[in-house]
């Protein structure tokens, strides 16, 4: 799996278990311009999804739940969510980028389309963003994987919602690279290792 371009590296591996996972799903197709106040305190004026404009230069965010969760975990500021995605330039369709993440919402760790798009999600729920430059990487793009002033679309789906701190590394552990969690693993093995011969000698 890919590392996220848009995500800051993740931090330490932790051997919690269990957070909110998704239980049995609507398959209601669902358009929304408005996220609901209840969810959130700045009421988001989003742009209609089957009417986004790329050339249009006030192209706000637009979005589609095409799967709507039914369970008590809702993605608002401040939750600490898993997210699977796949990301792909709306100009051409090429994807980009493909994986799972988990980040706090509201803390300008992914890009601000992704911050104020997953408001309003349900745990088991798959939604379709699609983001314009101002809420991506601008003129300036990313590398040479994303052009400058590109319009993105990123499939969602909103696998779990952390409840407390322990939870957050689960999540945060289950969404890294296999070697980077190796690497972890083989560093506080070493460290006890070292510890425990460390005890032996002085006793």
């Amino acid at each position: 799996m890919k590392q996220p371009i848009f995500l800051l590296p993740l931090l330490l591996l932790s051997s919690a278990t269990g957070f909110v996972t998704p239980s049995a799903t609507s398959s209601t197709r669902q358009h929304h311009l408005i996220v609901p106040q209840i969810i959130s305190s700045s009421s988001l004026k989003l742009g209609s999804f089957d009417e986004y404009s790329q050339t249009d230069p006030d192209q706000d965010l637009a979005y589609e739940d095409t799967l709507v969760g039914t369970t008590d975990g809702v993605a608002m500021e401040g939750k600490f969510v898993t997210v699977a995605y796949k990301g792909q330039l709306m100009s051409n369709k090429k994807v980009f980028d493909e994986g799972q993440i988990s980040f706090r919402l509201g803390d300008n760790k992914v890009i601000k389309g992704w911050d104020r798009g997953l408001i309003g999600m349900k745990v088991g729920g798959k939604r379709v963003l699609k983001i314009p430059p101002q809420l991506a990487y601008g003129d300036r793009g990313a590398g040479d994987v994303i052009p400058g002033g590109a319009h993105l679309q990123f499939d969602c789906e909103l696998k779990g919602i952390a409840s407390n701190a322990m939870e957050e590394k689960m999540a945060e552990a289950s969404s890294m690279n296999p070697s980077k969690v190796f690497f972890y693993v083989f560093v506080a093995g070493s460290i006890i290792y070292d510890v425990l011969k460390y005890q032996m000698h002085v006793i």
